[in-house]
């Protein structure tokens, strides 16, 4: 079994999605990693265990974080600190997803579905745990998805009955969506800051990529599920 943690990172062009996987049986030593780690945060520049790290706001010197002065310099530092972060801990994966920003919904429907087709795969099921803002369209797609879920072929037609699609409804995602607040995850908070990473190599914004988080995205590398897409050799689902 695995825990999939979910978040999206968007612009005024793209929508961004990464899935943070970790196997049920490795969550606390995972746990246990990042709470150490944000320990060691505090010690270095103050910054409170539990203040929630939100990507954007993060690097871009919004919030008080800390008792201290923490510059734009040192939180883009941090930021790629917390990437390695995610790339060690114990067991896990991470799930990519790109898309034009209005096709936010079609971008987590394929997600879900090669999130759902990895994990059998991977001979194990899945728990879907998103941050809260669109709990009724996910959870509504999600159980069609349980239904009637046609796949396009890829050969254009499917050999056995020449049609274009079939449906094969997902099995290995147990139950609805949960949906919880980010700032009471830290998990979240990771996929967060992978899904931010991936959209500032996408689209590069000068102010961000002076502090090379135009490049951060590749500290993710170890741990990128390449097989969830054919089409892209690090697995990033596309369009």
């Amino acid at each position: 079994m695995h825990l999939i943690y979910m978040d999206e990172s968007k612009d005024e062009q793209l929508c961004v999605f990464s899935a943070l996987a970790l196997p049920v049986d490795q969550w606390r030593s995972a746990f246990q990693a990042v709470r150490d780690f944000r320990r060691s945060l505090r010690r270095t520049y103050g910054i409170f265990v539990y203040k929630e790290f939100h990507a954007w706001k993060f690097v871009s010197g919004r919030g008080a974080i800390s008792s201290e002065t923490v510059t734009k310099s040192q939180r883009c530092g941090i930021f790629r600190e917390v990437l390695q972060l995610a790339a060690s801990l114990p067991g896990a994966r991470l799930f990519n997803a790109c898309f034009p920003r209005k096709d936010d919904e079609r971008a987590f429907e394929r997600l879900a579905n090669r999130i759902n087709r990895t994990i059998e795969a991977w001979g194990s099921y899945a728990i879907l745990i998103s941050d809260k803002g669109k709990e009724v369209a996910y959870t509504r797609l999600l159980r069609r998805m349980n239904v009637y879920n046609p796949i396009p072929s890829s050969f254009g037609v499917w050999p056995d009955t020449g049609d274009r699609f079939r449906n094969i409804p997902i099995t290995r995602i147990i139950e609805d969506p949960f949906f919880k607040d980010s700032s009471q995850s830290y998990f979240i908070q990771l996929a967060d800051f992978a899904a931010y990473g991936l959209l500032r190599r996408e689209r590069p914004l000068p102010s961000k990529t002076r502090y090379g988080l135009d490049t951060a995205f590749s500290l993710l590398r170890a741990i990128l599920v390449t097989e969830a897409s054919r089409r892209d050799p690090e697995g990033i689902v596309r369009p």
